[in-house]
């Protein structure tokens, strides 16, 4: 299913730092990308929005998403060397092999090898992930280099058939202890920068009241300021980070 909401947070997301794409790219595809490297976007819209992400002026990524009935999958293939392999499927005999299954909680992560048979040259192999997203564990997300990808678990969420006050009690423990807790773990690891925590907080802030925001159980306002407080920027925090951050530049020698 495609919706125009669904392709704003996508850009939303894909302009996050440099620094968060760079490691998703490596974790998913086990490459070794340096932090400043150049990073070319390109958006399409069609049947799905897709980010193209060009790095180093050479190889290309492209991340497709669309919502399904109870969840989101997420397309992610390796698109190889934009100007020497750019018409390879026109000049050379293409195949796919059979896809490798893997399982993260309730969500699989399909790994496909898209093989490239030049006559009398060489073999290019390139990865495509098809990884559907089913439950909504955002530290399960996290584990498998998605965490940009956070925002979308709303749609899991509000799959789920529970009581009124269940599904109260759930928000709590889904926002508090999973999102923001991920979201902090991812910090830690050196996938995301605290300036991209803050933002995907907000770009889950505004996913929570899109889908939700409808709902009978949540007409209550002390669940509501909850959320609003949890998902806040922390000004203070940035304003600490960034006044750490002209004293590094400032004086290089002082230890991180």
């Amino acid at each position: 299913m495609y919706d125009r909401e669904d392709a704003w947070m996508m850009k939303k997301i894909f302009c996050l730092s440099d620094h968060a794409l760079i490691r998703m790219v490596n974790r998913l595809f086990q490459t070794e990308y340096e932090v400043g490297v150049s990073i070319q976007k390109e958006w399409r819209e069609q049947e799905s929005i897709s980010v193209l992400l060009t790095f180093g002026c050479a190889n290309r990524y492209e991340f497709r998403m669309r919502r399904l009935e109870a969840g989101i999958q997420i397309l992610v293939e390796d698109r190889g060397c934009q100007f020497h392999y750019e018409d390879a499927v026109d000049r050379s005999e293409v195949r796919l092999q059979e896809p490798l299954t893997d399982y993260f909680g309730y969500n699989t992560k399909e790994k496909f090898c898209r093989i490239l048979e030049f006559l009398g040259h060489e073999q290019i192999i390139l990865s495509i992930y098809a990884i559907t997203v089913c439950d909504q564990s955002a530290w399960k997300l996290e584990e498998a280099g998605l965490i940009l990808f956070l925002p979308f678990l709303f749609y899991c969420f509000g799959a789920k058939a529970e009581s009124e006050r269940q599904r109260q009690e759930s928000l709590k423990i889904f926002v508090i202890r999973d999102i923001v807790g991920a979201l902090y773990a991812s910090r830690d690891r050196g996938d995301l920068t605290a300036f991209d925590v803050e933002k995907l907080k907000q770009c889950c802030r505004g996913m929570l009241w899109r889908i939700l925001a409808g709902e009978g159980w949540m007409q209550n306002l002390e669940l509501q300021e909850l959320m609003l407080r949890v998902l806040d920027p922390d000004i203070g925090y940035l304003e600490h980070m960034h006044q750490k951050e002209i004293k590094e530049i400032r004086n290089p020698c002082i230890k991180k």
